[in-house]
C-alpha cells in the first residue's frame, strides 16, 4: 500500500512539474515538518523558547555579544526625533521640553528614553516581542510631561490565556480582539510569573485597553499575534556549544 500511494505521488509530482521540495523521495522522506500556524508553535513552546533565550543571554559569551550587537545596530546611542516646525523659536522650545521629558521617560526611573529603546532592542531579540504601556502622570508629579513609559516583558501577557467572548470577540494567547479582529485590550499578569520578590497575588490578571499598550514586535507570517526570540534557531546549537 506504502508503495503504491508513493508511486502515486511520484507520478503526481511529474506531471505538476517536479517540484525538488515537494517530492516524498530518498533524500526528503524523513523531512516531515509541522503544518500548524506559528501560533500553535509559539503557544507550545514559546515558554521554553523564551525561558532558554534568556538562560542563553545571561550565561554565554556567543548569545550576550550577539544581543549587544543587535542593540547597538538597532538603536545605537538613540533613534532621536526630528522636529519639522518651521518657527524657529517655537521648534527650540519643543526640543528642550523634549529632551527635559527623555530624561523622565522611564517610568521606572532607571534609565531615559533612549536607554528604553536599547532595552527593548534587546528584549525583541531575546524574547521575540515587549510592550510598553502609556502611564499618564497628574500635574503635581512635577514632570515636565505628565506621562511616562513602563516597560512590560513579554512573560506578563500569557500565552494560555485563549477564550472566546460575548458578541464575536476572543482572547487569543492574551490579547482580546473585537469581532472585526481588531486589538482592544491586553491582559496582563499583574505580577512576574518568575518574581518570587513580588508579593502580588500569583496568575491574577488586569484588563489595559488597546489604546494604552505599544506592542514591539516583528511579525514573519501572516496572523502572527506574538512574538518569538531571534536565538530560536540556534538555541540547541548554542547549549551544546557550551
Amino acid at each position: 500500500m506504502r508503495r503504491a500511494l508513493g508511486q502515486l505521488r511520484r507520478r503526481i509530482g511529474a506531471f505538476v512539474g517536479g517540484f525538488d521540495a515537494g517530492q516524498a523521495g530518498r533524500r526528503l522522506r524523513h523531512f516531515q515538518p509541522s503544518r500548524a500556524h506559528l501560533n500553535t508553535l509559539i503557544a507550545a513552546a514559546g515558554a521554553d523558547i523564551t525561558a532558554r533565550a534568556r538562560w542563553l543571554s545571561r550565561n554565554n559569551g556567543y548569545a550576550v555579544n550577539a544581543v549587544e550587537s543587535w542593540a547597538g545596530n538597532v538603536v545605537g546611542a538613540g533613534i532621536k526625533p526630528s522636529s519639522l516646525i518651521a518657527d524657529a523659536d517655537l521648534k527650540a522650545q519643543v526640543q528642550r521640553l523634549w529632551l527635559d521629558w527623555t530624561d523622565a521617560a522611564d517610568a521606572e526611573g532607571l534609565t531615559d528614553f533612549y536607554g528604553l529603546q536599547r532595552r527593548a532592542a534587546r528584549e525583541v531579540f531575546i524574547a521575540g516581542e515587549v510592550f510598553f504601556r502609556s502611564r499618564p502622570r497628574r500635574p503635581e508629579d512635577g514632570l515636565p510631561a505628565p506621562l511616562q513609559l513602563q516597560m512590560i516583558p513579554s512573560e506578563m501577557l500569557p500565552l494560555t490565556r485563549n477564550e472566546p467572548l460575548p458578541g464575536g470577540g476572543a482572547i487569543r494567547q492574551g490579547i482580546e480582539f473585537d469581532w472585526l479582529g481588531r486589538r482592544v485590550a491586553y491582559h496582563f499578569l499583574r505580577r512576574h510569573p518568575g518574581d518570587v520578590t513580588d508579593p502580588g497575588l500569583a496568575g491574577e490578571t488586569v484588563r489595559i485597553p488597546a489604546s494604552e499598550i505599544v506592542h514591539v514586535v516583528d511579525p514573519v507570517d501572516a496572523g502572527q499575534l506574538r512574538g518569538v526570540s531571534r536565538f530560536a534557531p540556534a538555541v540547541a546549537k548554542l547549549f551544546l556549544l557550551d
